[in-house]
């Protein structure tokens, strides 16, 4: 499963934990001087100071508004800066020396300890050097005793809040797949319920080419996706079929008027879009590619993991279809087989035994149905094998039958995707069944040609013909559907010689046999 992603260059916003902490912090340490002050006399007389406290621990919030934890750490070291000039240099105001407390705290709130011990330095030796430089330095060693105690509660909380905050982040750091998880989730949910999820990877390729095309102005195009395969898988292509993207590694392409954009699923790399635009390509191009890129790729990325989603749940329900028709209607299918044996066993009479072996007959028809029924049901593709899965297809198709079987397999290039070759499969299944039940063929031709990108599976009989859709019989529109779903046209029409070709041929120009061909005969029996 591809992993489901985040788009590239989707900043993360920050968070405002840290801010409202030390903005409560600062807001209490004042409201606590202000409470203070009003039972004292000198309450007048410390306002401008209170004011000036004020200022700097307004401006130094709102520094801090909205920006990351760790960044800034000039600011508390600044604060405590001001605030030790401010109160060293003023009247001794005790009730105001609490604030030198604050400055260290908020370090290791947001900072860690070494902004912390930082803070509590330069709030100690500003103190001591503005007191130094004072006129009035009678009162140096007073003021020093005073703000010290101060000091080392700032640098002792400082650090306890330090410790915390780390236990927190790493708690955090801890819970971030799971938070990160919940937030796609939670983003699909939204995008699902307004309806702009699309579940089909290749229409949303084709979107996003159209929306590069407008905005770039480039003349051709192709997006790929990479998996696990050493070449990437072409998703959707406008008259860019021989386009493939840069290494990776690679800051520019060789062609200046290519450009290659790498669509980021979160931490790996989803796919590519290549564009080529003749009057080459200017930073703002690129931006604007860039951009719409990023509008695209969780969405593309989404698509791409329902496909995944969808291709194991088909399959499950398949096999347990299958499981059901084995259990439950084959078996009651052939019990009354052996009722119409004991009839026929046990009626004398000619017209009854006539009837018994006509029903026993329609009865073991019937069986042999659900069995190829049940075979289609259960057959897959394994190990990005289309042309093996054909080739056991046949066989037991064409076990026990008089069809003489022509299969011309000619595959070279990257293996399909996992859903083309499955929907492939499918058609073919359903046309070859469609030969063995109605055509009365006695040849049977099944060709498959592929590079890796275009495709080109062929089904011919020289049967009956009119191969026409029937009220109530769904199988040429399911194998239109199919078609659509991987970007193919079908066509069905009378073959030259008598009965009828089934042609699905992907919407590139066509193939030209390549060099893995492999033919091989089911002698007519």
């Amino acid at each position: 499963m591809r992993s489901r992603a985040h788009a590239e260059g989707g900043a993360k916003a920050p968070s405002l934990t840290p801010w409202r902490v030390t903005t409560a912090a600062r807001a209490f340490a004042l409201a606590l001087v202000v409470g203070t002050l009003l039972g004292e006399e000198s309450a007048t007389e410390s306002a401008p100071l209170l004011a000036a406290l004020v200022v700097i621990a307004a401006v130094s919030s709102a520094l801090e508004w909205n920006a990351p934890a760790h960044s800034r750490p000039w600011i508390p070291v600044g604060e405590a800066f001001l605030v030790a000039v401010l109160l060293a240099s003023g009247p001794l105001q005790p009730s105001l020396l609490l604030y030198v407390a604050i400055p260290p705290i908020v370090a290791g709130v947001r900072h860690g300890w070494v902004t912390t011990v930082n803070a509590g330095f330069v709030t100690g030796v500003t103190t001591i050097c503005t007191l130094t430089v004072m006129p009035d330095s009678g009162a140096t060693r007073e003021r020093i005793l005073e703000a010290a105690p101060w000091i080392v509660t700032g640098i002792g909380v400082g650090l306890l809040a330090s410790w915390q905050s780390r236990s927190m982040r790493d708690l955090e750091t801890r819970q971030a797949p799971f938070a990160a998880a919940n937030q796609l989730v939670s983003q699909l949910h939204g995008m699902a319920s307004r309806g702009t999820v699309g579940l089909d990877s290749a229409q949303l390729a084709a979107e996003l080419e159209t929306a590069l095309r407008t905005e770039t102005g480039a003349t051709r195009s192709a997006v790929f996706i990479h998996g696990p395969s050493p070449q990437p898988e072409l998703l959707s292509s406008h008259a860019g079929d021989d386009l493939m993207p840069t290494a990776p590694g690679s800051h520019a392409s060789p062609d200046p008027a290519v450009l290659t954009v790498w669509l980021h699923g979160g931490a790996h790399r989803l796919g590519s879009a290549v564009l080529v635009r003749d009057a080459g390509w200017t930073d703002e191009l690129r931006a604007r590619a860039r951009t719409v890129a990023d509008e695209f790729v969780l969405r593309l990325d989404t698509a791409l993991l329902f496909d995944d989603v969808r291709l194991m749940a088909t399959a499950e329900e398949r096999n347990r279809i299958a499981r059901e028709m084995h259990d439950g209607v084959a078996q009651e299918v052939v019990a009354l087989g052996y009722i119409v044996d004991e009839i026929e066993s046990a009626s004398d009479q000619p017209e009854t035994r006539e009837l018994a072996a006509t029903l026993r007959a329609e009865i073991s028809r019937v069986v042999t149905e659900l069995r190829f029924s049940i075979f289609d049901l259960r057959h897959q593709v394994t190990d990005h094998r289309l042309s093996g899965a054909l080739a056991e297809y046949v066989r037991e198709v064409s076990h026990g039958t008089d069809l003489r079987v022509h299969l011309l397999l000619d595959e070279s290039g990257p293996v399909l995707s996992s859903r083309m070759e499955s929907e492939l499969l499918r058609v073919a299944q359903e046309g070859i069944n469609n030969v063995r039940r109605h055509a009365r063929a006695r040849n049977l031709w099944v060709t498959l040609v592929s590079d890796g990108s275009c495709v080109r599976l062929e089904i011919e009989d020289d049967g009956i013909g009119n191969a026409l859709p029937k009220d109530r019989h769904w199988g040429l529109q399911t194998m239109r559907e199919r078609a659509d779903a991987i970007g193919a046209d079908l066509d069905i029409s009378p073959r030259d010689d008598g009965g009828t070709v089934v042609r699905l041929q992907t919407r590139q120009p066509t193939l030209t046999e390549g060099k893995r061909s492999h033919e091989h005969h089911s002698p007519a029996r």
